[in-house]
């Protein structure tokens, strides 16, 4: 999925690009895998940095609980089944509706936080607890709004940019990461 093409798509619809925006966005967070960096980079393209985050937003919460209720139904349905693989998830769901809801917030929130991780993998375990919707809905929100102002500033900078500069921020950053990460690697031996 490209965000000129989902550019091109709100500018053509510009009557329907909210709802639009928004059914991209839920289909994103229903899917679970697929960045949704991509549909940011539209809303910002055709909405502006201001309006584009408030419906990335928007859009990303209402996915997110729309994908929630989704896999909390289709766990139940797994668990309630029979053979190994329902029982051994009864076992697995049951340990995660253990924790608390104080606990399954923060936690939430902590990942929500991160920008570029899969949500998918965020809301299936929070749907596999007992954590109930609208707490959720307000921790994956509350989350969401500084990892998407990390996406929007991104976008924004990326557009900006000539191409060029722009490869050759990504490659100094991927450098960057690749030295920590051998540094670290160097460490863990010595120890």
């Amino acid at each position: 999925m490209s965000e000129i093409w989902l550019t091109g798509l709100l500018t053509s619809y510009r009557a329907l690009a909210i709802p639009l925006s928004l059914l991209v966005e839920i289909i994103i967070a229903v899917l679970g895998f697929i960045p949704s960096f991509f549909i940011t980079a539209a809303n910002v393209a055709v909405f502006g940095v201001w309006w584009g985050t408030g419906l990335s937003i928007v859009g990303e919460s209402v996915g997110a609980v729309v994908a929630f209720v989704l896999y909390r139904r289709g766990l139940d349905r797994i668990a309630a089944g029979s053979g190994s693989i329902s029982t051994g998830l009864e076992k697995r769901m049951r340990r995660l509706s253990e924790a608390p809801e104080g606990r399954a917030f923060a936690l939430v929130l902590a990942f929500r936080l991160l920008p570029y991780i899969p949500s998918g993998v965020v809301t299936l375990g929070a749907a596999g607890g007992r954590m109930r919707a609208w707490t959720f809905t307000a921790a994956s929100t509350l989350g969401k709004i500084p990892a998407l102002a990390v996406e929007v500033a991104t976008v924004t900078v990326a557009m900006r940019l000539p191409l060029k500069g722009f490869l050759a921020i990504l490659a100094g950053g991927i450098l960057i990461w690749v030295m920590i990460e051998i540094l670290r690697n160097r460490r863990k031996t010595r120890d």
